[in-house]
């Protein structure tokens, strides 16, 4: 402006070309961080706070040891020292987006990661998780391997929690899809063959959508990319090294996660439905196999034989047909036209399959 000129020719007057100069310059900036802070936050992050993104390293930095910073200046920091950013940015491709669903509960996006959670101080775990496609909350929970059973149990813990979705949405895993081609039976019937998965998911009416590419279902698979990011740190920090260790940090990371970061919907009202009563939803969320009866009123499942007792009312059920479940609780029942006609026990499963000593078996505690 016209009066800062003014100003500066009046300085150069008084003081020549010195007066030019800014009267800051030189000094210290009174919000500087001290050196003691500095090499505090350079010892932690070379040490304990290692392999830590900025922003996540400011909040744990504000949590853990209360030295307040901010995110640009702890960036700064960290590059002129040396300590480059934990992940390195991609050239993005072109890709189209698909808008988010209308409501909360209209489509649940589901998928599991493989990765060294503990970093070796526990076995290798999988989690397994749902993210809304409306809002973005998630459900998780660790598992030892991604299976049938994981997934039931994620929708055992959605439907207890919040009831049943309209629709999942998964990639094209052995657990969702069948490779095989139908039979002459499902081609007359006009049916697709199902997994276990899907066969419990058609009963519960709701509709399993796959993806052909990852990318397709990509608010769930940013998620991992999240979770390894930061989930391992605070599972670190934790000290967690069992698999209940790393679902009680998983729980407490969960609540804060979907408290942060979901999105209201575009519809108010959610769309899930009330699941059936507990004991039914139990005989649904499990393995359902079919079986011959042998004439001495046996059947052989999963390479261990069962003794199906005297029934009232029935002769034999021999060469008959049942239904095998394999429930959550480990105990298997045998039902014919709908009623029970034997059950097992978890502890009676576990002799039995131990006995067996079946490498591929299907039973719970191997599943």
């Amino acid at each position: 402006t016209v009066r800062q000129v003014n100003r500066l020719i009046e300085k150069l007057k008084l003081s020549g070309i010195a007066g030019l100069i800014h009267g800051n310059r030189g000094r210290v900036s009174p919000r500087q961080i001290s050196e003691r802070i500095r090499d505090k936050i350079l010892g932690l992050v070379r040490g304990r706070y290692a392999d830590i993104n900025d922003t996540h390293l400011m909040e744990i930095l504000m949590r853990e040891e209360k030295i307040k910073i901010g995110r640009e200046t702890l960036r700064v920091l960290l590059r002129s020292n040396g300590m480059g950013p934990k992940r390195k940015r991609r050239s993005p491709k072109f890709r189209s987006r698909r808008e988010r669903k209308e409501a909360f509960g209209c489509m649940i996006q589901i998928d599991a990661s493989i990765h060294d959670w503990l970093e070796g101080r526990g076995p290798m775990l999988t989690i397994v998780g749902g993210k809304d496609d409306a809002t973005g909350f998630v459900w998780a929970r660790f598992e030892y391997a991604e299976t049938s059973w994981a997934y039931l149990h994620l929708v055992h813990d959605i439907a207890n929690t919040h009831g049943l979705p309209m629709s999942l949405y998964s990639d094209r895993h052995g657990i969702f899809h069948v490779m095989k081609e139908p039979t002459i039976v499902e081609q007359f019937q006009n049916t697709a063959p199902l997994t276990q998965f899907g066969r419990a998911i058609q009963e519960l009416g709701i509709q399993l959508i796959k993806a052909w590419s990852s990318q397709a279902k990509g608010r769930i698979e940013r998620h991992w990319g999240f979770s390894q990011d930061r989930l391992v740190v605070e599972l670190r920090l934790a000290g967690a090294k069992t698999i209940e260790d790393a679902n009680r940090v998983l729980a407490i990371f969960l609540k804060e996660h979907n408290k942060r970061f979901t999105v209201p919907p575009k519809h108010r009202d959610p769309m899930f439905r009330k699941p059936p009563h507990l004991h039914t939803l139990n005989r649904i969320l499990c393995l359902k196999e079919t079986r011959t009866v042998a004439k001495d009123n046996t059947i052989s499942f999963e390479g261990i034989i069962l003794q199906i007792p005297h029934v009232k009312g029935l002769r034999s059920l021999a060469l008959r047909k049942v239904e095998v479940l394999q429930l959550q609780d480990g105990s298997i029942e045998i039902q014919y036209e709908a009623k029970t006609v034997a059950r097992f026990n978890k502890d009676a499963v576990a002799r039995l399959a131990v006995q067996n000593r079946k490498e591929n078996s299907q039973l719970k505690r191997a599943a």
